[in-house]
């Protein structure tokens, strides 16, 4: 079961690896946020269509947030290729920092135990995201194998 599951490779057949790519970091990043700010965007949208009673989404905001940094921290792992703990943990560090700030604000200050609790499920789910998407197939076309080589 866990033959192809990659955690941590030190080495590339091509080389030495570089440590942390910038650009896989902050396409996780841009993943991450957006997909929250999609999911609020359309929790907004829902609120103002359906008049009546006010509704009280903080359940779903932080679904939101904790599947922002899952999406954030594999596609950042993807986007790397390699090492994607280290990639998902940038990823959440960068993303936990953003929403948690962002939620001090909000609510004109919060407690330091939920914030801290809150960064450290959004590191904890990036970190597993970038595992996932490390470890995800290739996408895109495949070449049709060449006859004669297996």
């Amino acid at each position: 079961m866990w033959k192809r599951v990659t955690l941590v490779s030190w080495s590339h057949p091509g080389g030495q690896v570089k440590a942390v790519k910038p650009g896989a970091l902050f396409r996780g990043f841009v993943w991450a946020f957006t997909s929250t700010a999609f999911i609020c965007a359309a929790l907004v949208l829902w609120a103002f269509m359906t008049v009546g009673d006010v509704y009280h989404y903080s359940g779903i905001f932080t679904a939101s947030t904790l599947l922002g940094a899952f999406l954030g921290g594999a596609v950042s792992g993807r986007a790397a290729g390699s090492m994607g703990w280290l990639h998902g943990a940038g990823t959440g560090l960068l993303y936990s920092l953003v929403i948690t700030s962002f939620v001090a604000v909000w609510e004109g200050g919060a407690d330091l135990e939920l914030l801290a609790a809150r960064c450290a499920a959004l590191l904890l789910l990036s970190v597993l995201g970038g595992v996932t998407g490390v470890n995800l197939p290739a996408g895109g076309r495949r070449r049709p194998p060449v006859p004669g080589r297996q």
